[in-house]
């Protein structure tokens, strides 16, 4: 198409045209040109818009969806109208015009479907960004990120009887998806033939964020430069400013937790060594954990945007006028804090410390007005948590435990209805509840943890290379989950098997929506031999479309543990849930650890399940 030359002698019209030496191409149809156009490259295409103005209107004002909608599904990428539907996005912390496309070039505005013309310029954009060397701004790595993203949101479900989780029983089943998306193959073009280097690139701003970029496990390092990780000094509000380069950072860290786990195979063992010690610096960490995040892999933003860490201790802040402290709305009307129930039962003390609220303390101190602010996922905690678990799967050389042969360790296992049993569910189980679970759970031996966190002795508390002492031994315990729905009012039937809300006004978590209304769900786990713990929690949506999952696990009727976990990939997707568990009752000295829990249809052999690995 370069070779087109300007005809500056066209009519400003659609109809045909002629010059002195002859018919144009332009003499042609609109139509038969669109036919043209559609087997071009998009690139091309954009080339042939700037020749002239016929052109031009020609392709950025065109009378219907044809051209673009063509250049898009000839990509290829799947049809977005064949993709399951996802939460939607209810507050977005970036800021315009970054969140909302520059529609400047894209006249085309499709109120009752996909915009083809925007999409498809982002994934060439993106690919553009992701083929780089350069360093890039904050704003094209959003961008980018979020064009990577969307691709798997968008991706085509998997289809009844296209997928296979494999047994431990027949070794002739082997476990994979059989079906195709187009989606998915651009991205894993994309990201192997990068080298994943867009997703390990310095993001820039114009306040630069201090916090060093986790190992890229597919870079080479120099064996003789010992590589400390410092943490980050969550301890701080972050600049307005800085939000595109936050969000950006989210993005990046999200894309890692949803791609890494396909490319273990291909890693530099010794960066993934440095990665696996940064990563338990970060989930082992019990300065992560409070009330405020409800002790899981969360963040809690303010209306205005603004990202706030909030790692440390801190009042409940009121009005001197204020008779009780600010509420949220209770979205779903049941008498829940911010449509969350799960505030546990612990405030904060009057000396600004975490534990039961008694009352006391200066209530001058606690008087102050606070912004109302909601709950997001941590992305980079999530990636800590995938990596620790995953990484510690490794290890195991266990047939029954070959994780990375399995649907969920490849990009198809981030699709839709990609889980086993996904057919089988109840209409309304949209997240698929319903079924058997394998949960994975890693912990620390509590001296451990503790020396780790509080110990002044060499290395340091919180250094990564604690974990490279000859006598540090991470456990990892196999669980299985049997869940099935239930009520409302089932589940708030019996309190005592449910977390007890704060009296402090904490940050809004769930909502309400209708198409993704809140499950509620009950079942029981095979714990240690002779025992049998019983699971009551819930699935609900945060103010950014994740999908959150919450349950506390019941001893002899009384809660021992609470975990908080978000959805990786689409609803029912074999990538199943990350997240952390921690003390139903968060005391002081409660320990804290990741986990990973994953559909399953098979049955671990005598000795693997609850078994220390």
């Amino acid at each position: 198409m370069s070779s087109v030359v300007p005809d500056e002698t066209l009519p400003n019209t659609m109809g045909a045209a002629t010059t002195a030496r002859g018919p144009t191409l332009h003499s042609l149809p609109p139509e038969v040109i669109e036919r043209a156009l559609i087997s071009s490259d998009p690139r091309d295409v954009a080339r042939y818009a700037q020749t002239c103005r016929f052109a031009r209107d020609l392709v950025y004002e065109p009378k219907d969806a044809f051209l673009w909608r063509e250049l898009f599904l000839g990509g290829p990428f799947d049809d977005p109208r064949e993709a399951v539907p996802i939460p939607p996005k209810r507050y977005n912390p970036v800021p315009s015009p970054i969140a909302k496309e520059d529609r400047s070039e894209d006249p085309l505005r499709i109120s009752s479907g996909p915009c083809w013309s925007l999409e498809l310029q982002r994934r060439v954009r993106a690919e553009a960004i992701a083929a780089a060397s350069e360093r890039t701004g904050a704003d094209e790595l959003y961008r980018a990120f979020e064009a990577f993203l969307t691709a798997i949101d968008t991706a085509i479900p998997v289809a009844e009887g296209e997928t296979s989780a494999g047994t431990n029983v027949d070794s002739s089943v082997k476990p994979g998806i059989t079906s195709r998306s187009e989606n998915i193959r651009w991205l894993n073009r994309v990201l192997s033939d990068t080298d994943f280097n867009v997703l390990d690139r310095t993001i820039t701003s114009a306040h630069s964020i201090t916090n060093p970029p986790l190992p890229s496990p597919f870079e080479s390092i120099d064996p003789r430069r010992r590589e400390i990780l410092p943490m980050r000094d969550v301890g701080t509000f972050l600049e307005t400013d800085n939000i595109v380069a936050v969000e950006a950072h989210q993005l990046r860290h999200k894309l890692r937790a949803y791609t890494w786990p396909s490319r273990d195979k291909f890693a530099d063992e010794t960066r993934m060594a440095t990665l696996r010690n940064a990563s338990r610096c970060f989930v082992y960490n019990m300065r992560k954990y409070d009330a405020r995040t409800l002790w899981g892999p969360y963040r809690v933003v303010n209306t205005d945007g603004a990202t706030l860490a909030l790692p440390e201790p801190m009042p409940v802040l009121m009005d001197e006028s204020d008779s009780e402290p600010d509420s949220y709305e209770d979205e779903e009307g049941d008498g829940e804090n911010g449509g969350d129930e799960a505030l546990w039962g612990v405030g904060w003390g009057h000396d600004g410390t975490p534990g039961r609220t008694t009352g006391g303390g200066s209530t001058a101190h606690a008087r102050r007005k606070r912004s109302k602010q909601t709950l997001l996922v941590n992305w980079e905690h999530i990636e800590h948590i995938v990596n620790v678990v995953r990484l510690k799967l490794r290890d195991i050389s266990h047939p029954a435990l070959g994780f990375d042969e399995k649907p969920l360790f490849t990009l198809d296992g981030l699709r839709a209805y990609s889980a086993v049993g996904s057919f089988e569910r109840d209409p309304r189980d949209w997240a698929g509840v319903t079924g058997k679970w394998r949960r994975f759970v890693c912990f620390m031996d509590y001296r451990d943890l503790y020396m780790f966190n509080y110990s002044h002795l060499p290395p340091g508390p919180h250094h990564p290379e604690f974990f490279e002492a000859v006598s540090f031994d991470e456990a990892m315990r196999p669980v299985e989950l049997h869940l099935s729905l239930i009520s409302k009012e089932e589940y708030f039937s019996n309190p005592s098997r449910i977390p007890h809300a704060l009296p402090n006004p904490l940050p809004a978590s769930d909502v309400s929506d209708p198409a993704f209304p809140t499950l509620y769900f009950d079942g029981h786990s095979r714990g240690p031999p002779s025992s049998v713990a019983s699971i009551r929690g819930k699935v609900s949506t945060l103010a950014d479309g994740a999908i959150r999952w919450q349950f506390v696990t019941t001893y002899d009727g009384r809660m021992q543990w609470s975990a908080e976990g978000v959805q990786l990939g689409h609803a029912c997707s074999a990538a199943g849930i990350a997240g952390i568990w921690t003390g139903a009752h968060h005391e002081r000295d409660d320990p804290a650890g990741p986990f990973w829990m994953v559909k399953a249809e098979d049955d671990l052999p005598d000795g693997i399940l609850n078994t220390l690995h």
